[in-house]
């Protein structure tokens, strides 16, 4: 039996190189991508695509790439995009266009170029990395909790559209996990000003953010969830990747009046 092909996007570190690396030791045979790396290239043990994933062509290019190798695409895992903190008011148009870009657009328009080859095939997977901030609205991350809502949303549609052709959609939501976030996240330009009334809350809640990641769970744990979807027979719809109290708030959130929860969430991130 031929391996199943996976292609993760945003492979080069963090949760993409971590799952990259777990499937293939699994026997998968895996392509990452980066925009920065040639394709073909194995600097990580397994190949790469070039795929700038805000640009079209170089999505459909990417792709193409792969098909003409492999023949198929078994899983796409939409791993790819980028942190973003800073104050609601704060933002500009321009920098929320760049994140919806980065991690909603992007993602349906790689899977839009995937599922006619998956259809053809008879059957796939389709694994977005979301966000437990997807469930609710956070302090300082309200762009970043939108964005990764309308990834899960999204996925939920195409659970339910791609349904008659054996395409399962699921979503994983970590917690906190040890990246190199805190290095590539976006911050909000406005919000680092002194001049922002947010600024000195921001600074306080940004270091205890920054302090989580440092201090979390490997990107492994989400890589092992994405293998147990792809060998499930029946993948649900979402699976939470993240420690105890977080998976916890998951319920608070969902049992208890929006007011109280986030009088709870205040006691975590002070806005004051």
């Amino acid at each position: 039996m031929n391996r199943q092909v996976v292609l993760v996007t945003g492979g080069s570190s963090g949760i993409g190189l971590s799952t990259c690396q777990h499937l293939k030791a699994k026997g998968f045979k895996v392509y990452g991508t980066s925009r920065k790396i040639s394709n073909g290239a194995k600097p990580y043990g397994f190949p790469m695509v070039q795929m700038e994933i805000t640009d079209r062509k170089s999505i459909q290019n990417g792709i193409s790439y792969v098909l003409r190798n492999e023949g198929r695409i078994d899983i796409l895992v939409n791993n790819a995009g980028t942190g973003v903190a800073g104050a609601v008011e704060d933002a500009s148009i321009e920098e929320i266009d760049t994140i919806f870009r980065l991690i909603v657009f992007a993602a349906i328009e790689v899977t839009n170029s995937v599922i006619p080859s998956m259809r053809e095939n008879g059957g796939g997977r389709i694994i977005n990395i979301s966000s437990v901030g997807a469930e609710f609205g956070l302090p300082f991350r309200g762009i970043y909790s939108a964005s990764k809502a309308a990834l899960d949303r999204f996925s939920e549609t195409l659970r339910l559209e791609l349904s008659p052709w054996g395409i399962s959609v699921s979503t994983i939501q970590p917690g906190d996990i040890k990246t190199n976030i805190n290095n590539s996240r976006i911050t909000l330009d406005k919000s680092n000003q002194v001049e922002s009334p947010y600024y000195g809350i921001f600074q306080k809640t940004y270091r205890q953010i920054n302090k989580e990641v440092a201090s979390a769970k490997d990107p492994i744990i989400v890589a092992k969830i994405v293998e147990r979807i792809i060998k499930s027979k029946s993948p649900k719809m979402r699976y939470p990747a993240a420690s105890f109290i977080q998976r916890f708030s998951l319920t608070l959130n969902r049992i208890l009046p929006t007011e109280v929860f986030q009088k709870i969430l205040k006691l975590r991130y002070p806005v004051k």
